[in-house]
């Protein structure tokens, strides 16, 4: 068994003259070595949810007028999307990858496409492709960067690529270091293993089929979910433009269904891959795949201090409830009766206005 969790009840304390105790979990991602803390009463009562749709354009924008504002040499993916050297580079090779359109931006999780993601992951391949033909490169770095508040300096949609060189970044070596002994100790690669366990389970499992989406069994943050291929794939040069496609379309769905159901305006998605190094054995034990981090619409609520302090994940929504959530966008399509609510109890009238947009658009809702 991949899947351990720990209950157990908190010391007593007083409120309003009543004692009580309160039930916590505790949770080790087997993958991450990522340790969640939740607590069963906090995650499980029904939390109004803000959403912000008053998020006005920059007037001036750096990434829309790429050419004149971004250092060179830049890179013109044939999908679109442009790679542009980072002004303040703290790696040999430090890109930062931005998507069109120019001139405007998309804002919302709902204005995000089929074509977006697809230019996501055909730059990330280019840029992977250039990095390992350097020796010095040890493994490639990809996060991307969707929302106001998704904790970069530009507005404008983005995702920051790089190179790890002289020493692995800490949590993916990390990562991939637990992946090869739990394939040691077990003969299957923990991908396998983790999306058999959850399908027996059967609460946090999205969507299964030739792509797994699942909501993390111990998140990092609120609502993250995990989305990777069946096929044994360790780093995204092992793939065709055939399965970047197959990975992509199912995950689209996860985007617009975080926005609507759940109020999630901005995230984080870091894709993670083996070291060049040992790419093709790590088949074996290790799977290219994707964290979706949802964001807190107030950066310093998402990292206080057990997180900092500690390494330790204060979760407020159990993944379960995620999950359920989630899943109901794959299975029943899109239901407006379903929309995040404000603290009124009803959604917000500019989420319904967009929900209903958007519903006109098949693409949208896939």
């Amino acid at each position: 068994m991949l899947l351990h969790e720990f209950s157990g009840l908190s010391a007593p304390f007083s409120v309003n003259g009543e004692t009580k105790q309160v039930t916590y979990l505790t949770r080790v991602d087997p993958l991450t070595g990522n340790l969640a803390k939740i607590s069963q009463d906090r995650a499980r009562r029904k939390v109004a949810i803000s959403t912000d749709l008053s998020i006005h354009p920059a007037t001036s924008c750096d990434f829309c007028a790429y050419r004149e504002k971004t250092p060179g040499p830049r890179i013109e993916h044939p999908c679109g999307g442009v790679s542009v050297p980072n002004l303040y580079p703290w790696e040999k090779y430090d890109w930062v990858t931005i998507y069109p359109p120019f001139g405007e931006h998309k804002l919302l999780l709902s204005d995000l496409y089929f074509d977006d993601l697809e230019r996501m992951v055909e730059s990330s391949y280019e840029l992977a492709l250039r990095c390992s033909r350097d020796p010095e490169v040890l493994a490639f770095m990809d996060f991307t960067n969707w929302g106001a508040f998704a904790g970069a300096s530009q507005q404008h949609p983005h995702s920051q690529r790089k190179s790890a060189t002289w020493a692995m970044p800490i949590r993916q070596e990390r990562e991939v270091e637990r992946c090869h002994a739990l394939w040691e100790r077990h003969g299957r690669n923990p991908f396998d293993m983790l999306a058999d366990e959850e399908r027996a389970e059967g609460s946090r499992v999205i969507y299964d089929n030739d792509v797994f989406i699942a909501a993390s069994f111990a998140p990092t943050t609120s609502n993250e979910v995990i989305i990777y291929p069946k096929e044994p794939v360790a780093h995204i040069l092992q793939t065709t433009p055939d399965q970047r496609r197959h990975i992509v379309w199912p995950a689209l769905g996860v985007f617009p269904a975080l926005f609507f159901y759940m109020g999630v305006t901005n995230l984080n998605i870091a894709t993670h891959m083996a070291p060049f190094r040992v790419a093709e054995q790590a088949r074996q034990y290790y799977r290219w795949h994707m964290h979706v981090y949802p964001r807190r619409s107030r950066l310093p609520m998402d990292q206080a201090g057990a997180e900092i302090g500690f390494g330790t994940q204060v979760i407020d929504t159990l993944p379960e409830t995620t999950a359920q959530v989630l899943r109901r966008w794959y299975r029943q399509g899109p239901q407006e009766e379903l929309l995040a609510q404000n603290q009124d109890g009803a959604p917000h009238p500019d989420l319904v206005k967009e929900f209903r947009r958007i519903r006109q658009d098949p693409i949208t809702v896939a």
